[in-house]
């Protein structure tokens, strides 16, 4: 990690669901919804989706084996091409670390190309002054305006399965960054 501030103690609310899950689209079935950044309290997350396998995972709030299994989920859907959803909420607003919020911006480019799944990506946008400033003892905020975030979202290179091409698009829709899997054309 190259964060100088985990933010951890952000993590506060343990029964209101995070705003981003009113904006998605219902995960089908019996997939995965993989929530990155997910803070301390899920069980409440868990509970809307009962019929969804839900795979929290927060580095700095979950214990370790949670992370461990909720990573391996989502690179086994990966691998079969089972979609995935991806959830990355006001995560990468308190990194301080380009380095790291473009880590996390692969990731989740890299899951959604290969697993065929769709990813959703809100920020705490501050007072918008891009100018990113410590906010409490071991906490940040970048205060940058969700556009910023776009160039972060640039796909990787095209995924080749079983004939076909795919790569990850990313865009602003609904106030937060969607981005989907789409076959690339030859």
């Amino acid at each position: 990690m190259l964060q100088t501030y985990t933010s951890a103690r952000t993590s506060m609310n343990a029964h209101k669901l995070p705003r981003v899950f009113g904006k998605i689209a219902q995960p089908p079935r019996h997939s995965i919804l993989l929530d990155i950044g997910s803070g301390k309290y899920t069980d409440h997350i868990r509970a809307a989706f009962p019929d969804v396998t839900y795979c929290p995972y927060d580095p700095f709030n979950q214990p370790e084996d949670v992370n461990r299994h909720s990573l391996y989920y989502a690179r086994m859907a990966a691998h079969i091409r089972y979609p995935v959803t991806i959830v990355c909420s006001n995560v990468l607003n308190v990194i301080d670390s380009d380095q790291e919020v473009q880590s996390i911006a692969d990731y989740i480019l890299d899951n959604v190309t290969r697993s065929g799944g769709v990813a959703y990506v809100t920020v705490y946008t501050g007072d918008n002054s891009r100018e990113g400033r410590q906010t409490g003892p071991d906490q940040y905020q970048r205060n940058a305006p969700l556009a910023d975030y776009l160039p972060f979202f640039r796909s990787l290179d095209p995924f080749p399965y079983y004939g076909k091409t795919y790569q990850a698009a990313a865009a602003i829709e609904r106030g937060m960054i969607v981005v989907r899997c789409m076959e690339v054309k030859s």
